[in-house]
Formats: C-alpha cells, structure tokens, sequence
C-alpha cells in the first residue's frame, strides 16, 4: 500500500478517516419500519466492532433503469425517517441528491451530502452542495479516471468546502459489466481526502436484469478486502436483511446477517496494512525475467547509487517564493539512509535535469560531493561516473521517476523507481518502491541494497550500542 497522508473528517461526534469507515445501509428507503431495522443493527455492528459508521439510504433513487422501478419515498417524507435514524441511534447520516434545489432542504439533515456517480460532473449540483457546508462524498463515475476526479475537488472547494471524500465504484467494462481496479484508490488518495470503496456498486451488471441493474453478491466482501489492502480509508456497502426481495438492488446487495463477520475481517486487514505503512517493506518486481534470487545477485554488486532529486528525493512538487526563492522538501529518513549507505562503503550522485541552489544545499548537508545538475542529458554524467570511480555499469544502480532517466536505467545493473512514476519509467525499472518519492523511497533502497550485500545488521549495529 502506498503511504499517502489522509486527513479524517469530523462527522457528527466521531472522526472519520484515515482509519477505517464504513457506509451502510439500503439501497433506498423501503419503509421506515424496515430502515430503522437495519439501521438499529448497523449501529450495533458498530458498537461490537468498534468501526464508526455513516448510515446511508436513498430517498429518491432517480436513476433507476426502468421508469416502472421503485424510486423511494421522495425527499420530504425521507428525510423525515433519515431523521429518526439519526435521533435513535446516533448514526451520522448520508443520501444523494439530484438537483441542485435540493440541497438546502437535504443538509438540514444529512450529515453528509452524496453527488452519484451519474452526476459527478454536474457544477451546479457540486457547488450547491459545497454551499450547505456539509460533508460532499463525490462517487467517481463509471465514466471517469481517478485523476478526472481533480476536477470535481476543486468545483467544491471553489464554494469555499474542503470536506470531502471521494468514492470508487467501478469503471464501465464493455457493455453491462464493470471492473474494480484498485489502483484507482491509491490515485485519489493522492488528492488527500478520504477514499471510499463502493463494493456493492462494484459488484454490478449494470442493465441487465430485464429492466433493472444485475450484479453478483458474491463479489462484494472479496472486493472490499481488497479495497482494505489496497488502502481505502472506508468500504461502503449495501446491506438488506432479505437482498433476493429488496426493492432496489438486490442482487449485488449484501446480507445484513453476514455483515459483522465481513466487518472484522476488514477491520484485522487494515491493521496488518496500517502496522506496515512505516516499515520499509520489499519492493515490488517489475520485470518478469526478475526474481528474488537473480535481483539479490545483481544488487551484491552495487557500488554506486545515482539519484534523480525532483520526484525521488522529493515529492516532485516545486514552491517558488518571493526573491526567487525556491523550496523543495526532502525527507528525513532519505537522508539518514543514504548517510547510512556512504558509512556503508556506497558512493552516491546526484544527477538531475533542474539547477538549484537547494539541491546544492541538500549535497552538502548529506556530504555528497558528485552532482550535476541542469543535465536533461545524463548519459555524460553517467560515463564520468564511471570513468572517476573505475566501475562497471553492473555495479551501478540508477533512481529516476521520468522519461530523461531511463537511458541511464537501460545503462546500469539495477534500476528502480517511485510508484508516482511515468508508465513507461515503471515499465523500464527493475524495481518499484513501495514508498514514494520525497517519502521514504530512497532509505527503502538503500536498506533493500545493504541487506543484499549482508551490510545492514552492521549499519544498524551502531545505534544499539
């Protein structure tokens, strides 16, 4: 999973995000006796389990396939049942609107607003919504790539709301299918809200069924543990205590019986993955003629690591300030790595296409000595290199993150790269890091290097004297 800070959302009297949340609850309102039912064991769920919980339910469903399908009870007398949902268990509530004339009405009561995927594009509806000053959970449309969602953010906050979450929920696959592609999630976490998977939607045959969406329940608690894996700070979900009779849904719906032991199961896969979000874990393969033993032969022979700074050493970002002033920020713990990789016996360089005086002070802080900058062509670098330190090009192991560092990885015995980096960088790379860059992915690989070369026990020794 990659490590990408997430900032919860006060909702109500509880925090929700970055630790796990839930959704749930109908798809829409059948009854009021029938939603406070559900409802009620909802909250118990998440009393026994100790997972917060945001109950939803539509009270118009507007989108239905046929015009003869159940809608809901409509907005007024909908609300008024979300309402008692609200005063007798103490659930946060979320449903969606259609238009933007609804909004206000709908914040008087809903704790959090939901814009569905159908209509993510919508200005109006977004800024309205922004407006009410309530949580906007924005569900991705079928549509939509995860970086398309920038769009919708920034409508939102034009109206002056940043509480937002984000919801995947499929992306169309062909006609009358979706896929769940978890990389979605670790591109909208980037953005830094809250990150929703949707596992019921994502379980579903959109428009066939004779009239109304298919789906397959059987799909919704594999995807949602996976969604947990893959980093999603909450898994919404459909639930009905009889899914084959629920009016809206039903067949990707997921049984109401069998929600607490799906929720404990999620709950213990989000604490192996939060455990290892702050240990440097082993990279990822990329190459499929690479394996654990070949790469491990081939990084015994690093003697040299060549850095990228922008993107690698820092997140990519570039803050100008008055006077010309340019800021970049660098990690902590990559400079004690690579500190750690010269006490070691490595030689490290610095080569990169961009000239700056923060990059000269970066080397001089870590006592590194090799960098070129304002080299788009780092080949010249790369034979210098060489030539100074009598090495072999296996003996060198190359970071870089875009296009102008991949004649240097096709050059060199090792190369790696970030999980922010081009596709065609990761396609080049041997190795992915499991941190990003400016967050980790350099002392990753400098720790991935020296316990290859049975050095680290050695480096470490030091600090437990």
């Amino acid at each position: 999973m990659v490590d990408v800070s997430v900032q919860g959302l006060e909702i109500g009297n509880r925090t929700f995000g970055p630790d796990l949340f839930l959704i749930l609850g109908p798809c829409v309102i059948e009854s009021e006796e029938l939603t406070l039912r559900i409802a009620r064991k909802v909250a118990a769920v998440s009393e026994e389990t100790g997972i917060p919980v945001i109950f939803k339910a539509s009270f118009d469903k507007a989108n239905r396939t046929s015009v003869h399908s159940y809608r809901g009870p409509g907005m007024d007398a909908g609300l008024e049942i979300l309402a008692k949902v609200k005063k007798e268990t103490g659930l946060p509530v979320i449903s969606d609107i259609h238009i933007p004339a609804q909004a206000d009405a709908a914040a008087e009561v809903l704790d959090v607003i939901q814009i569905p995927a159908f209509l993510s594009r919508q200005t109006d509806l977004l800024l309205a919504a922004s407006r009410t000053g309530r949580v906007i959970n924005i569900k991705k449309g079928q549509f939509q790539a995860p970086d398309d969602m920038e769009h919708a953010i920034k409508k939102v906050i034009s109206a002056g709301n940043s509480r937002i979450m984000l919801t995947e929920r499929g992306v169309s696959f062909g006609y009358q299918d979706l896929v769940a592609d978890m990389r979605s999630i670790i591109k909208m976490k980037r953005f830094g809200f809250p990150v929703v998977f949707d596992a019921t939607h994502s379980s579903q045959f959109p428009g066939k069924g004779a009239g109304r969406s298919g789906g397959d329940r059987s799909f919704v608690a594999p995807l949602a543990k996976a969604a947990v894996a893959a980093g999603a700070d909450g898994i919404f979900m459909e639930v009905h205590p009889d899914p084959d009779h629920a009016l809206c849904d039903g067949p990707n719906c997921y049984h109401l019986d069998h929600l607490q032991h799906l929720v404990l199961v999620l709950s213990a896969i989000r604490k192996v993955v939060s455990s290892g979000t702050e240990q440097f874990s082993e990279p990822v393969l990329k190459k499929m003629d690479e394996t654990p033993d070949i790469l491990k032969e081939k990084l015994q022979k690093i003697k040299l690591i060549v850095f990228d700074v922008d993107g690698v050493l820092t997140d990519g970002r570039i803050t100008f300030g008055s006077r010309e002033i340019e800021i970049k920020s660098f990690h902590v713990r990559d400079g004690h790595g690579i500190k750690i990789a010269k006490r070691s016996g490595l030689n490290i360089a610095f080569v990169t296409g961009r000239s700056s005086e923060v990059v000269g002070k970066r080397a001089e802080d870590l006592g590194i000595e090799r960098v070129y900058q304002g080299m788009w062509d780092k080949r010249p670098a790369l034979a210098e290199l060489m030539k100074d330190l009598q090495l072999l090009p296996e003996e060198i192991a190359v970071v870089g993150d875009d296009i102008v560092d991949i004649p240097l990885m096709r050059r060199v015995g090792v190369s790696f790269t970030v999980p922010e980096a081009s596709e065609e960088v990761q396609r080049e790379a041997t190795v992915v890091t499991q941190h990003g860059g400016g967050r980790g992915a350099a002392r990753e690989i400098v720790e991935t290097i020296l316990k290859a070369q049975n050095k680290w026990e050695q480096a470490m020794a030091r600090y437990y004297e």
